[in-house]
């Protein structure tokens, strides 16, 4: 069964929310392509993207003018990919090189309620009585609306609120992500080991709101080598 919505139409650039120093994955075609990470300048509909020349080991990609690439980007809680033509490399006096508009875009829209087993540190910043936990908590799994919240001792009751703080890679943006979070506890149960003693606290939890980078975090553990 599909776990995200994917859509190929001709959208208008103005449509994918696109912002202004974003980052954009640019992904070489040929028997080993490569993916490089860079930053929008601007475009204008219907005649061309510009985007800085992205760089690797502080030089410039070395991209051919005239040469198709892979193109994709990260607005909302959509990832959308697209095939553009290099038009234009200018290197002086600033780097930044003009694409093709897509003549075809594909949308992939990213559903909240994808669950995937991981095992992802999470610090938690503030508990009910005040307190905060730097370690021995993680994420035993993950959604885009909630999560399951394992470590050493209770954190709560339902109904109550707690602050969380995570770590991670997002590898559609190429950037560390430090994120926080409300959340609600939906659910308190102790876990037992073979003798019956309380080994830990599973907290079934519920974020306080629906946030796109954890969205695109699910998406990518659910599918590592599609990134």
């Amino acid at each position: 069964m599909p776990s995200q919505a994917e859509t190929a139409s001709p959208l208008r650039l103005s449509d994918m929310d696109l912002r202004i120093g974003q980052t954009v994955q640019v992904i070489t075609r040929g028997p080993q392509p490569r993916k490089y990470y860079t930053q929008l300048i601007g475009y204008v509909e219907r005649e061309f993207i510009m985007l800085r020349t992205p760089q690797e080991k502080g030089w410039a990609v070395p991209l051919s003018e005239g040469e198709t690439l892979g193109v994709r980007v990260f607005c909302g809680v959509s990832l959308y990919e697209f095939q553009s033509r290099l038009q234009t490399l200018l290197l002086r006096p600033r780097n930044f090189m003009l694409l093709s508009c897509p003549t075809s875009v594909q949308q992939t829209r990213f559903r909240s309620h994808e669950r995937v087993k991981c095992a992802l540190p999470v610090q938690v910043m503030h508990t009910p009585e005040g307190h905060k936990i730097d370690q021995g908590f993680e994420f035993q799994d993950l959604s885009g609306s909630g999560a399951a919240l394992v470590g050493p001792q209770s954190l709560g009751e339902p109904g109550q609120q707690l602050q969380l703080q995570m770590d991670f890679h997002l590898a559609a943006t190429g950037t560390h992500e430090r994120f926080d979070m409300m959340a609600d506890i939906q659910s308190v149960q102790p876990l037992l080991n073979a003798q019956g003693e309380i080994t830990g606290y599973h907290h079934g939890i519920r974020f306080a709101d629906i946030e796109p980078r954890i969205l695109l975090l699910v998406n990518e553990l659910l599918r590592p080598h599609a990134h």
